[in-house]
């Protein structure tokens, strides 16, 4: 005949055979995220931004701009040399003309002066001006610099 705690018992060690295979695979079980956020600026790069902001009230200040929103080239080869290229800021005035490019080298750069002369010489090339700082540098200097 029917036990009827036999079937609890056997449906109390499925749940948990089910709940132990859950926790061994969880991966199984959950959808795979294949995109994660991440900080738009470094902490380093964030302390700076405050300080373009103070040396600079009247302009923008746009972080992360990649090459390809301020250089062109008719020769695709040549568009591949700055394709995933980023800088660090760029400086515009009310109008939303660059005013300058600022570069913020941390300790990472270090051994990569001749990359990043390179990328200086392509965006000076293209007429902009590119500012290159190693410390946040003051405000009078910004201005100074800039300006």
């Amino acid at each position: 005949m029917f036990d009827f705690s036999q079937t609890i018992f056997f449906l109390i060690g499925c749940l948990a055979s089910f709940a132990l295979f859950c926790i061994l695979f969880p991966r199984l079980f959950l959808s795979k995220q294949k995109f994660f956020p991440k900080r738009v600026i470094t902490n380093f790069e964030s302390k700076m931004y405050t300080r373009l902001i103070s040396a600079f009230p009247q302009h923008h200040v746009l972080a992360q701009v990649a090459f390809s929103a301020l250089i062109t080239s008719q020769n695709y080869k040549i568009r591949n040399q700055f394709n995933r290229k980023v800088t660090d800021f760029v400086l515009l005035d009310k109008n939303c003309n660059v005013v300058a490019i600022i570069e913020l080298d941390d300790p990472s750069h270090l051994g990569k002066e001749q990359e990043d002369a390179t990328r200086d010489a392509m965006l000076e090339e293209a007429g902009y001006r590119v500012l290159r700082y190693t410390s946040i540098p003051s405000v009078q200097t910004l201005q100074k610099d800039a300006l």
